[in-house]
């Protein structure tokens, strides 16, 4: 089974991505995170996140950049700098509504694996949410 945590702020994307994981052919554990100082405590462990059976170390983070408190900038040089070395080549994928370039080379330069500009039209979120998470559990090597 491939585990993903979803750093996602915004409730209709989570739904979206929850609706076509639960689709997808092949198991996946999809746990969500509401911005980037969530998603440090859930690879710290801290808090309710301690239980690892629970809350288990993601194969891949799915990152939305434009959120509070902490956002997808800023957990992104957190995760390849400051954190765990254990958990620094953790995969990450941006999914973000901002098609603009310095946010794209910003993202690739702290570290992120993929930038998939999010879609406005529904089905062909779907089917990049679906083909996501088919790649990811079913072609890529663990860590």
């Amino acid at each position: 089974m491939t585990t993903f945590l979803l750093v996602e702020d915004d409730r209709n994307d989570v739904l979206m991505v929850e609706m076509e994981f639960k689709r997808a052919p092949l198991p996946i554990r999809l746990v969500t995170v509401e911005d980037g100082a969530e998603a440090i405590h859930y690879l710290e462990g801290k808090g309710v996140y301690d239980d690892r059976y629970k809350y288990p170390i993601p194969d891949v983070i799915l990152l939305d950049l434009k959120m509070p408190r902490i956002d997808g900038f800023e957990f992104l040089e957190w995760l390849r700098c400051k954190c765990d070395r254990s958990h620094r080549f953790i995969p990450v994928v941006v999914m973000s509504s901002s098609p603009l370039r310095c946010d794209v080379d910003r993202a690739y330069s702290l570290g992120a694996n993929s930038y998939l500009v999010k879609p406005v039209d529904w089905n062909l979120f779907k089917a990049r949410i679906k083909a996501l998470g088919v790649y990811w559990s079913e072609h890529v090597e663990k860590l």
